[in-house]
């Protein structure tokens, strides 16, 4: 006669620890686009910019190009169109950081906000 011992069954756990900033980027996906527009207001930078960490705040950003037009745009929705080239661009992999003083990038001038201004007296 054979008689069972109690079996044990073993099982493992992965415990897996996010970082703040991986915490922070959950956080903020789940936010309403009216919540993120109280966190994140529109801001004013002397130059065109887009950065990986901005992506998921839904930011408005306006500067004035050399042209004297004030350009506003949704950082988002530009940094999706401009990410298929910005992934293999070195500055991009290094920095996850793109900027450009002049104007806005051609291939998403047209998800911005345009307003000539007025030229100034210097």
């Amino acid at each position: 006669m054979k008689t069972k011992v109690n079996e044990i069954e073993v099982v493992e756990v992965e415990v897996v620890t996010k970082t703040n900033k991986e915490l922070l980027v959950e956080a903020i996906a789940k936010l309403s686009p009216e919540d993120l527009a109280l966190i994140y207001p529109p801001i004013e930078r002397a130059n065109f910019v887009v950065r990986k960490s901005w992506f998921g705040r839904n930011q408005v950003i306006t500067f004035v190009n050399n042209k004297n037009q004030r350009v506003t745009y949704n950082h988002d929705e530009v940094l999706k169109v401009m990410l298929p080239k910005l992934s293999i661009m070195p500055c991009w992999i290094k920095r996850e950081y793109w900027s450009q003083s002049t104007d806005m990038p051609s291939n998403v001038r047209h998800l911005a906000k345009i307003e000539v201004l007025e030229p100034t007296e210097k």
